[in-house]
């Protein structure tokens, strides 16, 4: 543990408050062979609703305990650490509460870290592992000859603790786990000793550190193995499952309202195919996406099916290749990516590319060993895969897997028991040593600064919402983004509040500018939406379109011309994601430099 001073100070007020922010490492990765040099330089980047200052890092050597740094703004929402070492580099990510002292976890960059030692989970099978709140993730669950306890994990600490009081019933596995208000939901499973089917849902509460004791929440029939996702309204959707039988495939849905605690099936639609343990997206459309799973037989299910945002009615289904093991994930420029481990048929197409407009896309299928499929994180649009043999990582540019750095010295045993806690931190059960096991592969995140314009001299921070190619989506130096009709790129992983927006039209083709908040609501600045900017920029010369954010009112203009007023139903405290879009009428849109700014 390595502590030192940090004032945060009100420029706006005289008042200065003094908080000690603590580097927690866990200690599997602090060794007599491997120590955390004292030596080691550590910088620290504030974030937030906030440009950064020219410059950002304040830092000091890991050996100065209790030094002071630098002030740091007092609206600061993150603390990022990254600590140099002759031979490595560590990170960290952590939030910084309105008051109190800061705590934040550094592991090793690109390798695996044990955060308990083996065996202290307990072993298990069926276990179930979801993150929650701001920095907690849950391990819950499991068929072990003992009941195998809870433990939650704080991700800015490390710490890993029993949870008490425990879960009322907790000999199950087949458990849904989902974020549920401050808390989280473990819903039905398995009675592994009776092997009865549960219709019971339970609490976690972070605030006492265990379950409530009250009454659990009865489902609408029992139902294990479901699939589960939180909804734009904070609800709970599980999907399909194993009924009460123990061997009847589910088609059903049902809603969980983490505020009056009631459960729900009016208004739910059904799913087209029935199937258990299906992987359960929220897309950044506000849609509901379900994938994968297996049928009454035991056989993969190779159908998609979207469902709207209230899960009221079923958008659309289509039908994938089915593997052996199937892994998917949401992408936040639109649609999301799935891998699909062959079996004995290892001509199959193995990646796909879901677009926003939920159209299929044969990506470049990856090489080699493909057997335990499981991705992580969606940092800078570029989920994290692990293959079952070795790592990779998303290219969105490029359409396809490459190599990542992990630096692992042993091969990691990441099993069917995983959790992604934050778009760049990739965490699982260690399937040998039951170690709670976290990598850091990126700290990327919503109040993260942008090192500059975007799309000048390279495709950096932007990701496109389908595979990008000629005619789609394409990026030159020399001219910037090109982009067909309805084809979009969005700014990776920052989300904003009050924000202003210019971006170059350079040879006068005009390009839509997208705000999306977290439901999935659009903003088109020229777009059906706020048309206004786009029948200006039509005299097809050269132009920069200017459009700023405050509170409720989005206004536009162009260089040189008053501002206007866009009809919006943006809410006040919404945080939105910037992209750029080609017109729906247009053959095609260019658009260059672009530059947000916090205000």
């Amino acid at each position: 543990m390595l502590a030192a001073a940090v004032l945060f100070e009100c420029r706006r007020a005289p008042e200065v408050t003094t908080r000690t922010v603590t580097l927690h490492a866990p200690q599997s990765c602090v060794t007599a062979q491997t120590p955390l040099d004292a030596q080691a330089y550590v910088a620290f980047d504030a974030l937030g609703d906030f440009d950064p200052p020219s410059s950002p890092s304040t830092g000091l050597l890991l050996g100065t305990l209790g030094a002071q740094l630098a002030e740091i703004e007092p609206d600061a929402q993150v603390l990022v650490a990254e600590a140099t070492e002759a031979d490595r580099e560590w990170q960290g990510v952590g939030t910084v509460a309105a008051i109190g002292n800061v705590d934040l976890l550094v592991t090793p960059s690109l390798a695996s870290c044990p955060l308990t030692t083996p065996a202290v989970t307990g072993s298990r099978s069926g276990a179930a592992l979801a993150p929650f709140g701001e920095s907690f993730v849950l391990l819950v669950g499991g068929a072990s000859k003992e009941a195998p306890p809870t433990y939650f994990a704080d991700m800015n600490t490390g710490a890993v603790q029993p949870a008490d009081p425990d879960l009322l019933m907790p000999r199950r596995t087949g458990a849904a786990v989902t974020a549920f208000g401050s808390g989280a939901l473990v819903a039905g499973g398995v009675d592994s000793q009776t092997g009865s089917v549960l219709a019971e849902a339970e609490v976690f509460d972070p605030a006492i550190g265990g379950f409530d004791q009250q009454n659990p929440i009865m489902l609408s029939q029992p139902r294990a193995n479901a699939g589960g996702a939180v909804l734009v309204t904070g609800e709970t959707v599980l999907v399909g499952g194993v009924g009460p039988d123990g061997t009847s495939v589910l088609a059903s849905m049902e809603i969980v309202d983490p505020v009056t605690r009631t459960v729900r099936t009016e208004n739910v639609a059904q799913l087209a195919v029935a199937r258990s343990s299906p992987t359960v997206l929220l897309l950044a459309s506000g849609e509901i996406l379900v994938a994968g799973g297996f049928d009454g037989s035991g056989n993969p299910v190779g159908t998609l099916e979207w469902f709207s945002a209230d899960v009221s009615s079923e958008i659309l289904e289509s039908q994938l290749v089915a593997g052996q093991a199937q892994a998917a994930v949401a992408l936040e420029g639109g649609g999301a990516l799935v891998v699909i481990a062959p079996g004995t048929d290892s001509g199959i197409q193995n990646v796909w590319r879901v677009d926003a407009d939920r159209a299929l896309e044969s990506a470049t299928p990856i090489a080699g060993t493909l057997t335990q499929p499981v991705l992580f994180g969606a940092a800078q649009g570029a989920p994290l895969l692990w293959t079952g043999d070795r790592w990779l990582r998303w290219q969105p540019w490029q359409g396809a897997f490459g190599d990542a750095d992990v630096l692992d010295a042993t091969p990691a045993r990441v099993g069917e028991t995983v959790a992604s806690p934050d778009p760049g931190l990739a965490f699982w059960l260690d399937a040998t040593d039951l170690a709670l096991t976290a990598l850091r592969f990126d700290t990327q995140g919503e109040y993260s600064s942008l090192p500059g314009p975007l799309l000048v001299a390279d495709d950096a921070n932007t990701t496109p919402d389908r595979l990008p190619g000629p005619g789609v989506i394409t990026f030159d130096p020399s001219t910037g983004v090109t982009l067909a009709a309805g084809a979009s790129v969005f700014v990776t992983d920052r989300t904003y509040a009050d924000v202003a927006i210019d971006v170059d039209q350079p040879t006068g083709e005009p390009v839509v500018l997208v705000l999306r908040d977290q439901t999935g609501l659009e903003l088109e600045v020229g777009g059906e939406t706020c048309p206004g900017a786009l029948l200006e920029s039509t005299l097809r010369h050269p132009s920069t379109l200017h459009v700023q954010r405050t509170g409720t009112a989005v206004a536009w203009n162009l260089a040189g011309k008053p501002p206007v007023q866009c009809a919006t139903r943006l809410a006040e405290g919404a945080r939105v994601s910037i992209g750029l879009r080609g017109p729906a009428n247009a053959t095609e849109a260019i658009a260059t430099n672009l530059q947000i700014a916090r205000l």
